[in-house]
């Protein structure tokens, strides 16, 4: 099965700061208009199909979803609403930009989009904000797999996620504290990309500590934005059904027991090696943001048995 759809919706709700003279600091407002365009697709397939009960069977579901949200009219009086963080880093509503694109401090350019870098070998920092990310993936999948045999049925489910931004300070404050495997050798120089102050192409080199503490830690907060791709073990159970001539003499019709596991393994492949972040997490707690970490802890591994009876 697939669809394709467009949708378009008034229902934007944000929280707009207000002055604390009024005795508070934020109200959610209904304004504006968004669209939605995305796809969706789901495909079945069983690999094996039995004859007779308990031979082996083999299923396999795959869904894919890729959808943009874009904010065309926010019906108020200013064309950006950073609705969620803070106002010089956080989830903004921009008109004619996705939905929750990030919006903060960023690298300075001249007219043809150059990076800067100052005298000391380090970015230079724009006088204005900016976009500097968007959380939203470009695409979704879920892959999922169920086999049993006899009285066992196994099943385990794959997610990838593609693309999408990520703002870590976790990850910075790795890099920048020399607290990563990338910043090892000490002795290392390197020559940021972009434009020296006279125009020409940058060639001062600066050590280690300027290159992780100035700039990946303490610079523009463009520079603590990674890509989100994502593969991740989401879900797996093993089951047992008690064969029903052990059930005969007891009240139960049948008996299943399950031991399973959730968010098991994941890599985030565009990650520094060394650090095994987890995107799949919340810094800005409850709410409509998403696609920060303010030195969050990951998602939690689970672990769990159950017992399913019927009568």
């Amino acid at each position: 099965d697939a669809s394709i759809y467009t949708r378009k919706t008034n229902d934007l709700i944000l929280d707009r700061p207000l002055d604390p003279s009024t005795g508070y600091t934020v109200t959610a407002t209904n304004v504006g208009e968004i669209k939605s365009d995305g796809l969706e697709a789901d495909l079945g397939v069983n690999w094996f199909r039995p004859s007779e009960e308990g031979d082996f069977r083999w299923s396999t579901n795959l869904n894919f979803t890729a959808y943009e949200t874009t904010v065309e009219d926010l019906g108020l009086d200013t064309d950006q609403v950073v609705y969620s963080g803070f106002n010089n880093l956080g989830n903004a509503a921009i008109e004619g930009e996705p939905l929750g694109v990030f919006f903060g401090s960023r690298v300075a350019r001249d007219d043809n989009d150059n990076l800067l870098v100052g005298a000391d070998g380090n970015y230079l920092t724009d006088a204005d904000d900016g976009i500097i990310g968007d959380p939203n993936p470009d695409w979704v999948a879920n892959l999922i797999n169920t086999l049993s045999f006899k009285n066992f049925t196994l099943g385990f489910q794959w997610n990838y996620t593609q693309g999408g931004d990520v703002y870590s300070l976790t990850a910075a404050t790795l890099l920048g504290r020399g607290l990563a495997g990338e910043t090892a050798n000490r002795e290392d120089t390197y020559i940021l990309p972009g434009l020296a102050p006279d125009g020409s192409q940058n060639d001062i080199a600066i050590n280690n500590s300027s290159y992780y503490f100035s700039n990946i830690f303490t610079g523009p907060s463009e520079l603590q934005v990674w890509d989100a791709t994502t593969i991740r073990l989401q879900e797996a159970s093993l089951s047992y059904s008690l064969p029903g001539k052990f059930l005969d003499k007891t009240p139960f019709g049948a008996l299943t027991f399950t031991v399973s596991g959730q968010n098991l393994w994941y890599k985030a492949v565009n990650f520094p090696d060394s650090i095994n972040f987890d995107p799949n997490v919340s810094g800005t707690g409850v709410g409509n943001g998403f696609g920060f970490d303010f030195l969050a802890g990951p998602s939690a591994r689970r672990y769990g048995f159950s017992v399913k009876a019927s009568f």
